[in-house]
């Protein structure tokens, strides 16, 4: 037999061989299929929408559902992914099941709500629970999406609780800066927690939910400066100013904010030579009480009340 037609026929068998072999492959792995159940066909788009480019990236590649459906006969014999989504007297219950799949997903949990961040991330934290190798591939692309699982640096807010019972609050503007400059110190110190760099003042009664980004920032350390003053005439003094600090801890989970610690100072006494009657001179005042306080607050409690939210 001449070379030529030898080098064909092998190449023929080769390829042959190469495409029977993919074939087989192909044919033993069962095609997997992702169902979305909202409580509307609109969420059930959206549960969809959010689950598959999830699934095909940390599960398993999915195949497309045809127009007819798929018959009973083939639905027994593939791998399915159920996505279900309940709402129920403001709960939002996410429920995830398999069937013949390599990898399997069974999981029920509650999140935080029902807009897309907050099932994208309902849906990630049930991948982790059920397939934990995926963990270090999923906190790579999605650490923000799940500050608790990831061992990532979690972004928390410092604010600021005003009182409108306070009557010095009006000139606390300095006083407020030393108190967060040295509370954004203490937290960076800190492993695993940054503070998120945006300073705000709220109400007491200020709903956080409203204000902070849940789905970026985890936790939440405010303050209070509870201040007054008083007239004490003597030979030297004018008066006293005294200053004090209550330091509250929220931590978001279960789709709320909740207080999980606080923490108040001593009161800083320190008296002044004249009585203040321009608020210029009182803001001074107030500030350098808040100093020496500092120098004096113990940071150990203030640590350990912060450290809370790691927990």
């Amino acid at each position: 037999m001449p070379l030529l037609k030898i080098l064909l026929s092998s190449s023929s068998l080769i390829f042959f061989f190469t495409i029977t072999s993919s074939s087989a492959i192909a044919a033993s792995k069962k095609a997997c299929y992702l169902f979305a159940v909202g409580e509307t066909s609109d969420s059930s788009q959206l549960l969809d929408q959010l689950a598959k480019p999830l699934f095909n990236a940390f599960v398993s590649p999915l195949e497309s559902i045809p127009p007819e459906g798929l018959s009973g006969k083939k639905l027994k014999k593939s791998c399915i992914f159920e996505v279900t989504l309940r709402i129920s007297n403001n709960q939002h219950a996410l429920q995830i099941t398999s069937e013949r799949s390599e990898k399997r997903i069974n999981s029920s949990l509650q999140i935080d709500g029902s807009s897309p961040s907050q099932i994208e991330s309902g849906i990630l934290q049930a991948i982790l629970q059920s397939i934990p190798q995926s963990k270090s591939e999923i906190c790579q692309r999605f650490s923000d999406k799940l500050p608790q699982h990831c061992e990532a640096e979690r972004t928390i807010a410092v604010i600021y609780e005003s009182s409108r019972d306070n009557p010095e609050e009006d000139v606390l503007g300095d006083a407020r800066g030393v108190v967060w400059e040295e509370l954004d110190e203490i937290i960076q110190e800190m492993d695993l927690l940054k503070p998120s760099g945006s300073r705000q003042i709220l109400q007491p009664q200020t709903n956080l939910a409203s204000t902070l980004d849940s789905a970026k920032i985890f936790g939440a350390v405010s303050f209070q400066i509870m201040a007054q003053r008083e007239k004490k005439k003597s030979l030297m003094w004018a008066g006293m100013v005294d200053v004090q600090v209550k330091i509250k801890v929220y931590k978001y989970k279960n789709g709320a904010w909740n207080q999980v610690g606080s923490y108040t100072t001593l009161t800083q006494r320190r008296p002044v030579r004249k009585w203040a009657k321009k608020p210029e001179m009182l803001r001074t005042q107030y500030q350098s009480a808040v100093h020496k306080m500092i120098k004096k607050w113990d940071k150990n409690n203030i640590y350990e009340t912060i450290s809370n939210l790691k927990n």
